[in-house]
């Protein structure tokens, strides 16, 4: 039996899910954490944790250069990405779903010298109005996420932000990906599995994408492009792994994925990229033109 089924949990009941564990989160960073804390100086991105190097780099390579751009970080927590990316010079929107978390990273922007470059706004992209924070040529040059559209109502995420783009701009998201079959899927979330072998997990809704979800985004854009990360890293998932073998693993991993194209779809992490959105229609309705989905980057 599954300790839970994510696509039977409203898109509201999941936001509030998560809301309620990053604003516990939040409550507490507040309470116990000195200024020197929250300060991100420019430099090197500041990561989360060693398995987001890879992956991230690539992403924001992605949406370089940096100074002078409006990018929009949607699920941006405690503001760690935001503030380095003003420091960069860049004009940072930040949303969450966390109201507390989001007073983290006011205090983070404020204590770390850009608060007049980053603004937080609490709400789920879903019902974002970017319009109160559109410069005069109106949308974001890019737009950012790390970890976020698994907990997306997918179909009206995408719709939302295939409108928040300017011309020529793209979204890039890191996202943990499952490409298996039904059952399997089922299986590893399975209290059988998960009892043995957890998932890393923060809140119930999280699952890793699919093609499905995949289907989802062209329906709104017409360039999907995914890179994929991480094979035999996705051990981490089951044994605590040293920085040593991490590193090793990690190695192996890129060498492979570009060698053998196919073990591409076996990857734990991918980052997609969105391009050339479609006119907006209303979600649920049926696009014309589909693009391949599947289409990947080069390693």
């Amino acid at each position: 039996m599954l300790l839970t089924d994510p696509d039977t949990i409203g898109v509201h009941d999941r936001h509030d899910h998560e809301a309620e564990t990053y604003d516990a989160m939040a409550e507490w960073i507040l309470a116990t954490w000195e200024d020197d804390d929250y300060l991100i100086a420019p430099g090197p991105i500041p990561f989360a944790n060693r398995e987001h190097v890879d992956y991230l780099t690539d992403a924001i390579d992605q949406i370089r250069p940096l100074a002078g751009r409006r990018i929009l970080e949607v699920g941006a927590g405690g503001g760690t990405l935001a503030v380095w990316l003003a420091h960069e010079g860049a004009e940072v929107v930040g949303i969450d779903v966390s109201s507390g978390i989001l007073d983290v990273a006011r205090r983070r922007a404020e204590l770390s010298g850009v608060g007049d470059a980053c603004t937080f706004v609490h709400t789920p992209i879903e019902a974002f109005a970017a319009e109160a924070f559109a410069s005069a040529g109106g949308g974001f040059d890019a737009i950012i996420g790390n970890n976020v559209v698994h907990h997306f109502d997918r179909d009206l995420a995408m719709a939302r932000i295939a409108t928040l783009l300017r011309p020529g701009a793209i979204a890039v998201f890191c996202e943990p990906m499952l490409f298996v079959p039904e059952p399997v899927r089922a299986l590893r979330y399975s209290s059988m599995v998960a009892r043995r072998f957890p998932p890393h997990t923060h809140t119930e809704d999280e699952r890793s994408l699919n093609d499905g979800d995949l289907e989802v985004m062209a329906k709104h854009f017409r360039h999907v492009a995914w890179k994929p990360f991480q094979l035999s890293a996705r051990l981490q998932n089951f044994v605590e792994l040293s920085d040593a073998w991490w590193n090793r693993l990690e190695a192996f991993d890129r060498r492979f994925l570009a060698a053998v194209p196919v073990s591409r779809r076996t990857c734990r992490m991918a980052v997609i990229t969105l391009g050339l959105p479609r006119d907006h229609t209303v979600p649920g309705t049926q696009h014309s033109d589909p693009i391949n989905h599947q289409q990947e980057r080069s390693t």
